[in-house]
């Protein structure tokens, strides 16, 4: 019964537990009860257990995101450009804990291993599936990469390279160059592990997710931060180390409030972060804002708009003139000059860019990210592909050019 204490938590059991059951300790060593009482705690430690197991196997999410994007692994050729160096200098975790080595579990859906069952992380940085990965780019294959949406590939002319998926449709075996290894923790981390956003926008998700209180997802994340602070964050040395915080709203994230504080708390400013937010609580949280100020190398805010009409259409439950407010707060705290506006190219906005980079200019705003649409499964693939302005496949693709080209602003491919 010792593996209960890694599936079942106290706070989940607090909300499951009926009156008459053994109490939490009792339990964890093996207690359950007489009778009914010990029939309804045998099936709610069944049913833990099944949901660890689901939640902590690998490879579903990447599988996933390769299915959605409609990815197929094959030799793109690469072979008469520099090699992206990302898989070398970059580690993500995702939800579950499972480790990605590249900017997004999208670009290389494959998953490398996973933080909550390995006690040393560089397992798993040099894991079998992490070397074929970086072996594939140095031999100019790419084969596991999505070079529909990676930016790396959005740079290259797309005619100088293979695009025939029917050519090279196996990884090569793993060799034993050692320039494969990693031997530091990256300077790229990627935590990207909790959804809790008080936000529901369509391109991103169908509900308002807070895993801080839930009973499944909550004791996994604790687990995850816990992995993070003793086998990543305290194993960087003294080189520089950039941390990237994505999948929710890092502001209300109980585990991502909770590694924050515990890098301000270090001191180490060869840490830096940037964080995205989607604005909505950069002045109610202004404290620890003000104390990550020497810890934060960018402020990446989602607008994905430049009226009040269109933000409340593509950014759910946002609310357009408290944004407005807390950006000002925001550069006011950190300087202008440490924040990027984040834009999601689609359908519902695209003809208000040039009209987002005068509200930029307005905001003292330099810096303006725009992104691609990522199918997160949030409309089937008809919709996405109609909203989804920003492939080059799209119908109405010609207008985004000419619009990008209108607004001063290049676009990538």
């Amino acid at each position: 019964m010792s593996d209960l204490k890694q599936i079942i938590s106290r706070r989940s059991y607090d909300i499951f537990a009926g009156p008459d059951w053994p109490g939490y300790q009792d339990l964890i060593a093996g207690a359950r009860g007489q009778g009914d009482i010990q029939a309804e705690v045998d099936e709610f430690v069944a049913m833990m257990r099944q949901t660890h197991s689901e939640l902590t196997q690998p490879g579903d999410i990447a599988q996933a995101n390769q299915q959605r994007q409609g990815q197929q692994f094959y030799d793109k050729r690469l072979r008469a450009h520099d090699h992206c160096r990302v898989p070398w200098n970059t580690m993500g975790v995702n939800s579950r804990g499972d480790v990605f080595i590249c900017s997004s579990p999208s670009w290389i859906p494959k998953f490398v291993g996973n933080l909550l069952e390995t006690e040393d992380v560089f397992h798993i940085l040099n894991s079998d599936m992490a070397m074929s990965i970086r072996q594939e780019i140095l031999t100019g294959r790419y084969y596991y990469c999505n070079n529909r949406i990676c930016s790396f590939f959005g740079s290259i002319d797309p005619t100088t390279y293979n695009t025939d998926q029917t050519i090279g449709t196996h990884a090569l075996p793993v060799g034993d160059e050692i320039n494969l290894y990693v031997q530091e923790i990256p300077r790229n981390l990627v935590f990207d592990f909790d959804y809790t956003c008080n936000y529901q926008c369509a391109s991103c998700r169908t509900e308002v997710i807070n895993w801080n209180t839930d009973p499944t997802f909550a004791p996994i994340n604790d687990r995850i931060v816990e992995r993070i602070k003793h086998q990543v964050i305290d194993r960087i040395g003294t080189q520089p180390v950039s941390i990237r915080w994505a999948g929710g709203e890092p502001f209300i994230s109980r585990a991502y409030l909770e590694l924050l504080e515990y890098i301000i708390a270090s001191g180490r400013t060869n840490i830096t972060n940037v964080i995205q937010t989607n604005g909505s609580y950069l002045k109610s949280k202004s404290d620890i804002l003000t104390r990550l100020k020497p810890y934060v190398q960018e402020l990446r805010i989602s607008f994905d708009a430049a009226t009040a009409e269109t933000y409340k259409r593509v950014r759910t439950n946002g609310v357009w003139s408290n944004l407005i407010h807390n950006v000002i707060h925001a550069r006011q705290v950190l300087g202008a000059d440490r924040i990027t506006a984040d834009f999601v190219v689609q359908l519902d906005n695209y003809q208000e860019i040039p009209q987002f980079v005068e509200l930029c200019g307005d905001l003292g705003i330099s810096r303006i990210n725009w992104q691609k649409m990522w199918n997160w499964g949030t409309w089937d693939q008809a919709e996405f592909d109609a909203r989804n302005i920003y492939d080059t496949r799209h119908p109405d693709y010609a207008k985004l050019v000419k619009v990008f080209e209108q607004a001063g602003q290049r676009i990538q491919h």
